[in-house]
């Protein structure tokens, strides 16, 4: 048995003809989901003028059909890079509704599956025909759909493999439930809109004036009520404070809101913090990340200047999937903190086993005080924690900017399953 994941977005696939295979999904693919039921026969049809078989990434032997087409982010454009694409004839379980350990499920060793390339397309060997399911997923955004599989070769209507921007499980489709923390300057709420994310599928904490203690949209609520945070895959801090430069909103040496970040991560949570917001990061897990001029006092590294740069040596993954949209290069602007030194941490996987954990660094940028990483994300029991320099939304628009779309993958990247850690 060899385990897969559905991030080829990092790595090459190779050698994937095995028993069994691993994806990022909820429940075991054979379980039947919604009662196992036949698909209706639907979707697009199929043409064998220029099919030639093909060996498939699942089950064994020469294909008798090939699915093509592209998955797109849900706003109906930009490329999804290494999303698992498949096809079953039972609909897949649902996810779970709140944070669980997403370990990469077993689809049975007859499912034809594949990943999609840097600019989106994928090409999906088939070895069977008729009515099933087309289970396009990255992370916990999963669109499922009836279609029809034929010989030859059978392109993919786009409303199949576009990504959904809401939940409507009875359509099939899914998206992660995701909680922001408004932050004061870093409008994540507006990337997320931008990406496709409907406005009303995800929560916004967010200070009422005049405050009331009983709103439950309050942000201290989110960070200080355990089963208020559990109800989330992704939670966002992005950039914030409340007192200048010190970065301190009140909250964010609490013992109970460090607890409560702890057991959200450890239990399958993924936590996203950009600059300012650092402490959420470095006051429940010191160890992984040193930030410069860090002393004990909250808030001690936040910088009195913002600095901008080009991105230096990108993650691979993510180089190929901006290179695909025409963007070779990019700048991140609007860093209010700096990233000193990683550390390598003795912790425990999701199995609770003694691992060596140290952060992946996708982006490095010239701080002025040389080249230190910019966006770097670890890994902690079953959940992960992206943490970023600069701001998401940067300079703000209509549309998404360079740097949106760089952190926007690395979001996706690290919402995908854990069994495997992210590759070095």
């Amino acid at each position: 048995m060899s385990y897969v994941r559905g991030l080829a977005g990092l790595v090459a696939i190779s050698s994937m003809v095995s028993s069994a295979m691993l994806g990022c999904s909820a429940g075991t693919e054979n379980q039947g989901g919604a009662g196992g039921t036949t698909p209706t026969a639907t979707g697009t049809g199929g043409s064998s003028a220029t099919f030639m078989p093909t060996t498939s990434t699942g089950a064994g032997g020469p294909t008798v059909g090939d699915i093509t087409g592209k998955v797109l982010a849900p706003e109906g454009t930009i490329p999804i890079s290494g999303a698992l694409v498949y096809v079953t004839a039972s609909f897949p379980a649902p996810i779970p509704d709140t944070v669980y350990c997403d370990r990469c499920v077993e689809i049975t060793p007859t499912t034809d599956y594949t990943f999609s390339k840097p600019d989106g397309t994928f090409d999906l060997g088939v070895h069977a025909t008729g009515p099933m399911y087309l289970v396009v997923q990255k992370g916990q955004f999963r669109r499922i759909r009836a279609i029809n599989v034929t010989t030859g070769m059978q392109p993919a209507d786009a409303a199949l493999t576009t990504l959904p921007g809401r939940t409507n499980q009875a359509a099939g489709d899914s998206i992660p439930k995701m909680a922001v923390r408004v932050g004061q300057w870093d409008s994540i709420e507006s990337s997320l809109q931008k990406l496709g994310i409907a406005p009303d599928a995800f929560d916004k904490f967010q200070y009422a004036f005049p405050p009331n203690a009983n709103d439950p949209f309050s942000p201290d609520k989110l960070l200080n009520d355990y089963n208020t945070i559990s109800k989330y895959h992704i939670v966002f801090v992005p950039c914030s404070g409340s007192s200048g430069t010190t970065c301190n909103d009140g909250t964010t040496g609490s013992a109970t809101v460090k607890s409560n970040l702890q057991n959200f991560v450890e239990a399958g949570g993924r936590l996203y913090v950009t600059d300012y917001s650092y402490d959420f990061v470095r006051q429940p897990w010191p160890e992984y990340i040193d930030w410069r001029d860090q002393t004990s006092a909250i808030g001690s590294a936040c910088l009195t200047g913002a600095y901008d740069s080009v991105a230096q040596n990108v993650d691979p993954g993510l180089e190929a999937w901006m290179t695909a949209q025409g963007m070779s290069q990019f700048s991140v602007v609007q860093s209010w903190t700096a990233i000193d030194q990683i550390h390598t941490v003795a912790t425990t996987d999701l199995d609770n086993k003694p691992a060596m954990v140290t952060p992946k660094v996708w982006v490095w940028a010239d701080t002025g005080q040389g080249v230190h990483p910019s966006t770097v994300s670890f890994e902690r029991s079953c959940g992960r924690v992206l943490f970023s320099t600069y701001h998401t939304e940067g300079a703000g628009g209509a549309t998404l900017l360079p740097q949106e779309k760089a952190l926007l993958y690395i979001l996706l990247e690290v919402s995908v399953c854990l069994n495997q850690p992210i590759p070095k």
